[in-house]
């Protein structure tokens, strides 16, 4: 092999001519520049790395093998840079995990699987790691001003939300990470993510630091408590609403049925004013000698019916008592008020001046 500098400027190993019995026969510059480098950030972070290291009866092959100084962690890097199924993804992740091997696939496009994977991209000066990454922010709102209990009077100090975020890292940093213990693989919450379009389909499983999760657990934890705290003065709050939505429900209710008794009354008082004002005018004509005519829902005499002769009015049917003011008792004292009933005599007859002529016309006197 001899020393190379790829288009980018990247230095690498290259075969001088291909072997068959060399392992590195078929693979790309491209997939032997990524071995290289994984190689190289696994030494840098003080571990042995061995290329195409294989399994117990060849159940697996590893781009690079890391072994800890100890012997106690190995951890297989495959550079996956040709296309391959998920479920292939899966299936050899399966065989690592079950010889004890931990495993990190690393890919040149947008992560899928849900098995241990980063994306990378080559640059200029080196290998990023691009996504799946995350990384928490805590961010704490202004004094008494808490959008968690903006439903309080008094808003208690902010407990802290927490915010993830993608980010990005240097290979050998990443590598450096995973080497160190400091990276997991985990599952996270959609409604935590702020999606990077970058990172591709999410699977939910993105790598961060345990000390962010520790960290994100200590925020949600001053929320619970926080949360407890306020509960009894949320729990009130909440009865005071109840209690005041079944109030003005019950208004609403008591108006509606007032405006039902209202129109019944109106529809009996109606019916009553039609059925007498016919013979009222009839015993006004023969009185009379000439027909009168008549104004309904005089509002000058209480919403009665004002049989009207010679301009003036001479008769008033079924007038509403509680329309009777002083005024109006005035008005009805020189003319002759016809009812229906006893009870609407009655009640007249308690509003009006004393004297006030009052006929009930009933029975026969309808016919």
């Amino acid at each position: 092999m001899h020393a190379k500098v790829s288009p980018l400027g990247l230095r690498f190993f290259a075969h001088d001519a291909a072997r068959a019995d060399c392992p590195l026969t078929g693979e790309t510059a491209n997939h032997r520049l990524l071995k290289s480098a994984i190689a190289a950030a696994v030494r840098a972070a003080g571990w042995h790395a061995t290329l195409e290291a294989t399994g117990p009866q060849g159940r697996w092959r590893a781009d690079v093998l890391a072994t800890s100084p100890d012997g106690d962690r190995r951890v297989a890097w495959e550079a996956q840079l040709a296309r391959q199924h998920d479920d292939d993804t899966l299936a050899r992740t399966k065989r690592y995990t079950g010889d004890g091997v931990e495993v990190v696939w690393v890919f040149d496009r947008p992560v899928a699987s849900s098995a241990p994977a980063v994306r990378v991209e080559v640059e200029q000066n080196g290998i990023r790691v691009a996504a799946p990454l995350m990384r928490l922010h805590v961010d704490r709102c202004e004094p008494g001003a808490c959008s968690r209990y903006r439903d309080l009077p008094v808003t208690p100090p902010c407990p802290g939300h927490e915010r993830w975020e993608p980010a990005t890292l240097d290979l050998d940093a990443f590598v450096g990470l995973i080497c160190r213990d400091a990276a997991l693989w985990v599952r996270m919450p959609v409604a935590a993510i702020k999606q990077d379009a970058s990172a591709g389909r999410s699977t939910g499983w993105w790598w961060t630091s345990p000390v962010y999760l520790r960290r994100a657990e200590v925020v949600r934890e001053a929320q619970r408590a926080t949360d407890a705290q306020v509960s009894g003065e949320r729990a009130a709050m909440q009865q005071a609403r109840r209690e005041a939505e079944l109030r003005r429900s019950q208004l609403v209710r008591r108006r509606l049925e007032d405006a039902e008794r209202h129109a019944e009354r109106l529809a009996a008082l109606v019916e009553r004013q039609e059925r007498l004002t016919p013979v009222v005018i009839r015993q006004v004509t023969a009185q009379m000698g000439t027909p009168p005519w008549h104004l309904p829902a005089d509002f000058e005499h209480a919403m009665g019916v004002s049989v009207i002769a010679d301009h003036h009015v001479v008769a008033v049917v079924c007038p509403v008592a509680s329309r009777i003011t002083g005024e109006v008792a005035d008005r009805l004292a020189g003319v002759t008020v016809y009812v229906a009933s006893d009870r609407e005599r009655r009640a007249i007859a308690n509003k009006c001046r004393g004297g006030q002529r009052i006929v009930l016309l009933a029975g026969d006197d309808l016919s």
